[in-house]
């Protein structure tokens, strides 16, 4: 009887949570670059350990373009949640997408995990993702400016497997990482 009424005030308060979020329709990201093998590829959500994935390149064994939604808490917002519907024997989630750092890399992973931590991205009006830079600490503080930020690129990466993902890039420098290419990612609604 306990764990029955734990269990429903679990989800009563899960669906409170949701129920908060403006979801888009589907869509899938395709790159833009200068690089011609990787300009007009898809992303994919790859295994990077248990309940973790990253967004690698689709195709091959990670098959086709991966579905994702956008979430605000209004329609007005200039950020929201990345997320994916991991979708397992027994269970249906919506995972946020957070990136992962190092602080001994300027190169941080975008991956997407179960749970309620998220990196608030944002689409201009030509759909390129983008991360708001709110402060720019390269000018006298404190500055709020809100400047949207477009540091992604494709690198060979290692969270839990060696795979080609989409990267952010910390700062305003290239990417240390010397497989960085630069790619621009691009939602195109299903």
């Amino acid at each position: 009887m306990r764990a029955s009424l734990i269990a429903s005030v679990l989800a009563l308060a899960i669906s409170q949570v949701t129920a908060d979020y403006n979801q888009s329709a589907p869509f899938t990201i395709i790159l833009l670059s200068q690089n011609s093998t990787l300009n007009g590829a898809s992303l994919a959500a790859c295994h990077e350990g248990a309940a973790i994935e990253g967004l690698c390149l689709a195709g091959g064994k990670f098959g086709e373009a991966t579905q994702f939604t956008y979430n605000t808490s209004s329609p007005d917002d200039k950020t929201g949640i990345l997320a994916y519907q991991l979708i397992g024997g027994n269970f249906n989630v919506s995972c946020p997408m957070q990136f992962s750092y190092s602080p001994s890399s300027n190169v941080a992973m975008p991956i997407i995990i179960p749970g309620t931590t998220s990196t608030l991205v944002g689409f201009d009006r030509i759909g390129r993702m983008f991360v708001m830079r709110y402060q720019d600490d390269t000018q006298p503080l404190p500055n709020n400016e809100e400047t949207p930020q477009f540091r992604w690129y494709i690198c060979q990466t290692y969270y839990g497997y060696p795979y080609q993902t989409l990267v952010w890039t910390v700062g305003i420098k290239a990417p240390q990482n010397p497989t960085c290419v630069s790619a621009q990612p691009v939602r195109v609604f299903v």
